[in-house]
């Protein structure tokens, strides 16, 4: 009777169309707020299940099973699918007891995030996947607003249900990447449990006992974009071998719900891996926290700045390793009001090199808890002067060092920790030597080592960019009317997206199609300069 009540709900009260959609490729069509159980719908390995564009109060997706290499994909068609809701607890779309699944808002080329979650409940996360969910993608996804968190991907030890627990459940291969969370009252991204080493307290029968959370292998969050959390940008745990790299993240931790919640990354317990290539700019607390981690841990080539209290802090909790290394190399660490790396974890083996570290009280730059525990400071470089780094541009968030600058070939050869590259996805090294901090000198977007004199010139030429914000389409011509030879674009994170030929014209018209609302930088090339510039898009 319960088998079939549900079934007769299924049918009453939601629409699935088991028709092919000529637009979509659709296997299943999903058109109505509701609970959709896979199992019951005998949706199978490669399915695609559209969801249909319009406004959507919540959708559950329960028991939905692919199969390795031919996951079931769930997609906006037909437009972009907006969740919206008011009530106290509702998120916008979970995902329950499912395994080998996409979600993508890639269904409709207008929108660049074709599905988004615009409110939820006040104590509510806009995503979830639980339920000892496992092998899952979530990609072009917007969250614009959530009680809580943005994205969550965990399923709690629960009492009386062992096969929740740590060593009888693990999650495997999840991937988020490429998706925009804003303005949520938690944080952005929330992965894995936080209470790695401590575990929790369940009672079972009357008995109370401590149970830890399940881990996450194969775990990769990359080129998300976090702007207003009220906490972190990305918080995650549980996670060996994680590899959390190319995100941006700005303005974490602006209304935190409990001490030491507003740091714009938190690295937590039970987690090793690689954490690369991301910027974090004015989150309220550290720039990035790590505590409780298992390691080895590498962190390297992320630009750090106006971080409201350390540019890192690194320490241990309950369930660390000891004797494991911790590798802190190449980072840029800009202007915090505390101090640079704070080194707390005494078991491990610090590591120090090539970080550039400037407009921080030289006293603070990199300190320990003691000088009895492991730290091997090498080439890095500090001074209280931002401007002695010799950046290109501070004002305009272009930390790459200019002709001159004393970070040029002063690093260590760092390639024995995997470092090969630097934040512009560029070689190490680009000349003698390693450079200090996360950009070699002259690579750029652009490739190749830039002249002396373009450098300096780019601080007097002005890039001009109108209108400003631009909408479908930006007009670029320089202050000094010079001709204009090429246009390359930027994102904010210095990612080349496109390179426009110009024929020495004295303005060039850059279609901007779909991409997304927010900062791009610009490096306008003439007969004998290059210039930096940036544009605004609404």
């Amino acid at each position: 009777m319960k088998q079939l009540s549900i079934s007769l709900l299924l049918v009453i009260c939601f629409s699935v169309a088991q028709a092919q959609t000529g637009t979509c490729n659709c296997t299943y069509t999903i058109t109505k707020t509701g609970v959709y159980d896979g199992a019951l719908l005998k949706i199978g390995p490669g399915a695609t299940v559209c969801i249909k564009g319009g406004v959507y109060q919540y959708l559950r997706l329960n028991n939905f099973t692919g199969a390795p290499g031919r996951p079931i994909t769930f997609i906006n068609c037909d437009g972009l699918v907006d969740f919206s809701s008011d009530k106290t607890t509702q998120s916008g779309l979970n995902v329950q007891g499912s395994r080998y699944f996409r979600i993508t808002g890639t269904g409709n080329s207008r929108f660049r995030y074709g599905i988004k979650v615009s409110r939820t409940g006040t104590d509510a996360t806009a995503l979830n996947i639980l339920a000892k969910s496992s092998d899952c993608e979530v990609d072009h996804v917007e969250i614009a607003g959530a009680g809580f968190a943005g994205i969550m991907a965990k399923t709690d030890p629960k009492a009386c249900d062992p096969s929740t627990f740590r060593g009888n459940f693990i999650m495997y291969n999840v991937k988020i990447h490429d998706n925009y969370v804003h303005d949520v009252k938690g944080e952005g991204f929330y992965i894995g449990h936080s209470n790695w080493g401590n575990g929790v307290y369940v009672v079972c029968n009357g008995v109370k006992t401590t149970e830890y959370p399940h881990e996450i292998v194969g775990l990769e969050i990359y080129n998300n974009l976090t702007e207003r959390t009220g906490c972190e940008g990305i918080q995650y745990s549980c996670a060996p071998g994680a590899q959390v790299h190319h995100n941006t993240i700005r303005y974490a931790g602006v209304s935190p719900f409990g001490a030491n919640q507003n740091n714009g990354i938190q690295i937590g317990g039970g987690t090793s891996g690689g954490f690369y290539n991301n910027i974090i700019q004015n989150s309220q607390g550290d720039g990035i926290s790590m505590i409780g981690h298992r390691g080895p841990n590498y962190i390297y080539n992320n630009l750090i700045t106006n971080s409201g209290i350390n540019g890192m802090y690194i320490d241990n909790r309950t369930g660390s390793l000891s004797g494991v290394d911790v590798v802190v190399a190449n980072n840029t660490i800009v202007t915090t009001a505390d101090g640079g790396i704070r080194f707390y974890n005494e078991n491990n083996t610090n590591y120090a090199a090539n970080n550039v570290i400037v407009g921080v009280t030289l006293n603070k730059t990199i300190t320990v808890t003691n000088n009895t525990f492991p730290l091997l400071k090498e080439n890095n470089y500090t001074s209280a002067s931002v401007a002695d780094a010799r950046f290109v541009n501070v004002a305009g968030g272009n930390y790459r060092p200019v002709n001159g600058s004393p970070l040029i070939d002063r690093g260590r050869n760092v390639s024995n920790w995997g470092i090969t590259f630097d934040l512009d996805n560029q070689p190490r090294p680009n000349g003698a030597q390693y450079d200090i901090g996360a950009y070699e000198y002259g690579t750029g977007s652009s490739g190749g080592r830039i002249a002396a004199d373009v450098a300096e010139t780019s601080e007097r030429v002005l890039v001009r960019a109108y209108p400003s914000p631009a909408s479908e389409r930006v007009t670029i011509r320089l202050s000094n009317g010079e001709a204009i030879t090429e246009v390359a674009i930027m994102d904010a994170a210095g990612r080349l997206l496109r390179r426009v030929p110009a024929l020495h014209s004295p303005e060039v018209d850059v279609p901007l199609g779909e991409w997304a609302d927010g900062l791009y930088l610009l490096q306008v090339k003439t007969a004998h300069q290059t210039h930096a510039g940036r544009f605004l898009k609404e």
